[in-house]
């Protein structure tokens, strides 16, 4: 069921939020401050930011897993395109959501064990979108790995870093991102043609610009 605008409102003044002061920082309060409604406003929605919380990271990864599906399906059956493509889109989706990949990344630990299980499966749902492919790519010889879980870890751990550093106008834009990232990401997965096409797995079409819609665009700032 799709958001209402004063849920959407919410979810982006949690996100605001929690990415600022992080989530023992940050207060019911703060939340109802950020979004400009009364704190009886607010609960009518969510009764804590606990519940805030959680929905907010629920909806960010079911709309990446969504999103990174469709970049496989469109990428078509070779698992170097299907991981080139997936690597770009993780890139785009990190560095034009940096305030729910902070939040997501640092205070899915701060949710109460039931619901911090719940996250924890749509958690490997995301992994296992990537290490699928690898696990193809190792079967038939493409990529040279002996643990499909443990390269997946590596590359996701190397791409969930940017949004701790990357900022809009900075020295490298996204497209530079790109380009590295799939360079070091194929490289450590020992593809071994990497130089003879390469310029073509960064042209492949990708219908996707990492911008997580479900709470509209981010705020620029997150210091004040």
């Amino acid at each position: 069921m799709r958001a209402t605008n004063g849920r959407a409102d919410i979810l982006r003044a949690a996100r605001n939020t929690f990415a600022r002061k992080g989530y023992d920082g940050a207060s019911i309060r703060d939340i109802a401050q950020e979004a400009g409604l009364s704190l009886s406003a607010l609960y009518y929605y969510f009764p804590s930011k606990q519940d805030a919380l959680y929905e907010l990271i629920t909806k960010a990864f079911e709309w990446y897993i969504e999103h990174a599906n469709g970049v496989i399906e469109d990428a078509g059956d070779s698992e170097v395109d299907r991981v080139a493509s997936l690597i770009r889109f993780v890139v785009r989706y990190r560095a034009q959501n940096g305030l729910i990949s902070r939040v997501t990344l640092r205070d899915t630990e701060r949710l109460d064990p039931e619901k911090y299980e719940k996250i924890r499966e749509l958690q490997r749902v995301s992994r296992a979108i990537l290490t699928d492919v690898l696990a193809k790519g190792m079967e038939t010889g493409v990529f040279r790995i002996e643990n499909p879980d443990l390269a997946g870890r590596a590359i996701l751990s190397i791409l969930n870093s940017i949004p701790l550093w990357y900022r809009e106008g900075g020295p490298l834009d996204i497209p530079a991102l790109e380009r590295s990232y799939t360079a070091y990401c194929l490289r450590l997965l020992g593809y071994q043609e990497l130089a003879g096409e390469f310029d073509r797995l960064l042209n492949l079409p990708l219908n996707e610009d990492g911008t997580a819609t479900f709470i509209e665009s981010e705020t620029a700032a997150v210091n004040g």
